[in-house]
């Protein structure tokens, strides 16, 4: 299905006064004071969002920048309220004085406007000359704070940076409430089961499709039989070995077990027109495949599709989140710590190779095997030093651990065969969460802590 976010600038149009053709000789810090002012002026911000949203379609994301709106008074807002509603968010910008400035309309005005609209931004722009908003918004939000209105609000004194932080989540949750999670097996009952699934569905609104092991094993079957399969598992085999370093521990027939299972799943995920999907992998699905899902995962999230490992019901919806917010393929992946160190090892048996973004190249990587199994294959990648944000869910979904570390290294241990080292472990013991977590290169703790906020997340930042 087609997405993109529905954006438009909310412009709160001055009182006639304010509009005359010659300045107005009365006025007050901050006030357009004519009519040329007020156009020009509209004009510099709408240019302002359009190449703030340029910038952030260059990260990936789709939006769809919708005609301005103007509004003076309360029958300004009943007359455009239907196109306030058709808008995932509307950004609300005040340039001179409002009815809603006088305390009498404040809560007829905002009210009205909150009550349209899916998600607001009052977002003004500190000058010199013109702008005097942030005398009138922060009120406005208390009012709404007030009357608990404020989760899917905020506030921004003219911090471009923070307007793309706001539009990066409330991208990733629109995305994921129009998502179909395609999962092989159930719901791992043991990081959270059935009711983290059904939490999950009822705070994100995404749809899930089940398949059996029985239907998994009898398509891996059919289509190991096919010559015609056989040759294009072959195909994609030798693209992922050829991207590698040297292969380790997987043969011939091992390899071709991967690609097969790479294919029934991209089998699943087409005929879904989904973009994510999970396999309940450490079950009786190895012995009947003797197969894993690992390098079908890092390949699928080398290419934009979500693939969460051992069907983790806490995990899963994050890794989707963040991958929309960063426009980054993200690492599912078991934490440990060294407290004495301060460090954290992450690691699992799938990685994605292309973790600074899908137009970057891969990182170098060895081919190797599923580690508990010995079967399948699966990438060892050489993390690049950077920095990065780690983050895991509570079970029931209503606390998020965020971390803000920088990788250190790659180690070798006796552990998964994706493994990195970061620094910034103090202190985490004491607020563990969940038990898979996620990391993407770069900085979205600001991200995280705005769809905390949407969704009435209690966040535990570690930065």
């Amino acid at each position: 299905m087609d997405f993109a976010l529905r954006v438009r600038l909310v412009i709160g149009k001055p009182a006639d006064h304010w509009l005359s053709e010659e300045p107005v000789k009365d006025g007050y810090w901050g006030f357009v004071r004519c009519k040329e002012d007020y156009e020009g002026e509209k004009s510099v911000v709408c240019q302002q969002i359009e190449g703030l949203i340029s910038d952030l379609r260059k990260e990936g994301m789709k939006i769809e920048f919708l005609p301005e709106i103007e509004i003076q008074n309360l029958g300004d807002v009943l007359k455009n309220f239907d196109e306030l509603k058709k808008t995932a968010v509307n950004i609300i910008l005040g340039i001179s004085p409002l009815e809603w400035c006088r305390p009498e309309m404040c809560s007829k005005l905002v009210n009205a406007i909150a009550s349209a609209s899916k998600y607001i931004i009052l977002f003004d722009k500190f000058g010199p000359n013109i702008y005097a908003g942030t005398l009138f918004t922060p009120p406005a939000y208390q009012f709404l704070k007030r009357h608990h209105l404020v989760n899917r609000v905020f506030q921004v004194e003219g911090d471009e940076r923070r307007l793309k932080t706001i539009l990066r989540s409330v991208y990733a949750l629109e995305k994921i409430s129009s998502a179909k999670l395609v999962c092989v097996g159930p719901i791992n009952a043991e990081l959270g089961g059935w009711s983290t699934l059904k939490r999950s569905i009822e705070l994100f609104g995404h749809d899930v499709r089940f398949y059996t092991y029985d239907e998994f094993a009898r398509d891996f079957k059919k289509f190991y039989e096919d010559k015609n399969k056989q040759q294009e598992a072959r195909k994609i085999i030798e693209d992922f070995v050829s991207k590698s370093t040297e292969v380790v521990e997987p043969t011939e027939e091992k390899l071709l077990r991967a690609g097969i299972y790479y294919l029934v799943l991209k089998k699943y995920i087409e005929e879904n027109k989904a973009d994510w999907i999970t396999v309940n992998c450490l079950s009786e699905l190895v012995e009947m495949t003797k197969a894993t899902p690992c390098m079908a995962f890092s390949i699928f999230n080398d290419s934009g599709i979500v693939a969460t490992c051992e069907a983790d019901p806490a995990a899963m919806g994050l890794q989707y989140l963040i991958r929309y917010i960063s426009g980054k393929p993200v690492f599912f992946h078991d934490p440990t710590v060294n407290e004495k160190d301060g460090t954290l090892i992450l690691a699992h048996c799938t990685s994605p190779t292309k973790l600074l973004g899908f137009d970057k190249p891969n990182f170098p990587y060895q081919v190797r095997t599923h580690h508990e199994s010995n079967y399948g294959a699966t990438p060892k990648p050489t993390f690049k030093e950077g920095e990065v944000t780690v983050a895991g869910f509570s079970f029931d979904l209503d606390k998020m651990l965020i971390v803000r570390g920088r990788v250190m290294g790659t180690p070798d241990l006796r552990i998964c065969r994706s493994q990195v080292k970061v620094n910034n472990a103090s202190q985490i013991l004491e607020n563990w969460q969940g038990f898979h977590w996620v990391l993407v290169y770069g900085d979205y703790t600001e991200e995280l802590k705005a769809i905390c906020k949407m969704k009435g997340i209690t966040p535990l930042v570690y930065e």
